[in-house]
């Protein structure tokens, strides 16, 4: 069972650093994500405003909401699971 813990918590050491996610990042996810401001800001769980602010760099995501793009980025299936099934648009044309 240590080993496990062990592996896990080396994970997340390594994953600690996000990235900072300007406007341009933002924007990439949205994309590969294949959503527009309202879906995204449903699956963040903020105001489509503050989706706004991001995309045009009038505020940054807070690290709460860099964590989770950094987790959506990496593992887009996730989405899929969030919204019941639907793989995000790149993975169904596969």
């Amino acid at each position: 069972m240590m080993n496990t813990e062990n592996t896990a918590l080396q994970m997340i050491a390594e994953a600690a650093r996000c990235p900072d996610y300007g406007p341009d990042m933002v924007k990439a996810l949205m994309k590969k994500l294949d959503m527009n401001e309202k879906g995204f800001a449903l699956l963040m769980n903020v105001a489509p405003s503050t989706v706004r602010l991001w995309t045009s760099g009038a505020a940054q995501p807070c690290g709460t909401a860099k964590r989770l793009m950094q987790i959506y980025e990496t593992g887009p299936e996730i989405v899929g699971k969030i919204a019941g099934g639907q793989p995000p648009a790149d993975e169904r044309n596969l």
